[in-house]
C-alpha cells in the first residue's frame, strides 16, 4: 500500500510505502519527545538554581529587603543595591545566577 504526503515540484504526487511512512512518523514522534523532554528538564534546573539562590539570600531578603515587594526583579534589585551588606552564600547564588 502506498500513502501520499505532498507534491514534488513537478506536480507529481511525492509516495511512500506503508513501512516508510511508519518510520517517519516514528522518528517524528521520538524528536517531538526528546524536544519536550529537553525543555522540561532545562525549565526544571531553572527552577532549582531560582530555588537555591532563594534560600541563600533568605535571611539577607528578611534583613534588608523585608519592605520590598516581590515580582518585577524587584527583590533583586533590592539584594543588588545592598551588595555590600550580603552574606557570602547569597553572593555567590546572586553571582552564579545572573538575572533573566
Amino acid at each position: 500500500m502506498v500513502q501520499r504526503f505532498g507534491r514534488k515540484a513537478s506536480g507529481s504526487a511525492v509516495t511512500f510505502s506503508r513501512r516508510a511512512a511508519v518510520c517517519v512518523q516514528a522518528v517524528l514522534a521520538a524528536a517531538s519527545l526528546i524536544a519536550a523532554l529537553g525543555l522540561f528538564l532545562s525549565r526544571a534546573s531553572a527552577e532549582d538554581a531560582r530555588g537555591e539562590a532563594r534560600q541563600a539570600c533568605k535571611a539577607d531578603y528578611s534583613r534588608l529587603c523585608a519592605g520590598t515587594m516581590p515580582g518585577g526583579g524587584r527583590v533583586r534589585k533590592c539584594l543588588s543595591d545592598n551588595y555590600g551588606g550580603l552574606s557570602a552564600a547569597c553572593k555567590t547564588a546572586l553571582d552564579t545566577h545572573p538575572p533573566k
